[in-house]
């Protein structure tokens, strides 16, 4: 078994993929520094929940849904968690009053309700406030925000569009606040009635991580299969190099793809503004 390892590490190609590696991981190490160079940097992730309106509701013609005594076609329930993802602090004061920060809905859309469900420094006095003269507006202020301070917000409204634009100016910053993506199946609370897909969300990292050990697998299985055997202590048969790269090619592929889907999806946010429960 030792021999068996010593060779797959003696190997020209094992010893190429590693210094590629490294590369890869000075250059990660170059980026992650340049981008936590002190600066405030306003951010917010964001998931929603279309409640009604969806394709499958296959409501009949003659029933209407309302809210509040207000009739709707649509019903979306969208969160956002806001916060500096930066290592200075975010003034208020930095907000250009003439163009104020916002969070807006396509013209025509009713915002139901709205509310901040977590705050982690209260200190912060963060508001929002449905804007008077453009309902589709809730307006946003704070004093200011430390580096991971920031509120988890729920919005119900009636939009096409399952999230609002963040507009406004903050001087220094001409992104406003920067859109880090979607979050998948955080904070879903799992009910009986969740089925086979409670569990994926639920177990979603671990569900993502069979793939790649799968893919793992099947490249060893391509590049080294008498390594693979060698340790089962079996004797491996002979395999094309058609087969083996088709295997190397597959393996990589069960990687890349639920890996890139993790990295995407993941939760960027502090822990303490993570939602308990965005079903309804």
């Amino acid at each position: 078994m030792l021999d068996s390892i010593f060779n797959f590490f003696n190997q020209g190609w094992v010893g190429s993929l590693i210094g590629l590696l490294g590369i890869i991981l000075g250059i990660v190490g170059i980026f992650s520094y340049k981008i936590s160079k002190s600066a405030a940097k306003p951010a917010y992730q964001k998931t929603s929940l279309r409640l009604l309106g969806r394709e499958e509701d296959n409501l009949p013609d003659d029933v209407t849904v309302t809210y509040k005594g207000l009739e709707v076609q649509r019903l979306t329930k969208t969160t956002l968690v806001v916060w500096n993802n930066g290592t200075e602090v975010l003034d208020g004061d930095a907000i250009l009053q003439r163009d104020p920060l916002r969070l807006e809905f396509e013209d025509g859309t009713n915002i139901l309700s709205y509310k901040i469900l977590k705050s982690n420094r209260t200190t912060n006095e963060f508001t929002l406030n449905k804007c008077e003269q453009n309902e589709n507006r809730l307006v946003v202020n704070f004093l200011y925000l430390d580096p991971n301070d920031g509120v988890t917000i729920e919005i119900l409204h009636d939009s096409k569009a399952r999230y609002p634009k963040f507009k406004g100016t903050i001087k220094g910053h001409p992104k406003c606040f920067e859109d880090l993506g979607g979050v998948v199946f955080f904070g879903r609370k799992i009910t009986r009635k969740s089925g086979p897909l409670g569990l994926i969300y639920s177990n979603f990292k671990l569900f993502m991580l069979i793939p790649i050990l799968m893919g793992i697998g099947a490249v060893l299985l391509g590049t080294q299969p008498e390594f693979l055997m060698g340790l089962l202590g079996k004797k491996g048969g002979d395999s094309s190099v058609g087969t083996k790269w088709e295997m190397v090619i597959v393996g990589f592929l069960y990687i890349i793809l639920p890996a890139v889907l993790l990295l995407m999806t993941r939760a960027k946010y502090p822990k303490s503004l993570k939602p308990i429960d965005i079903d309804p």
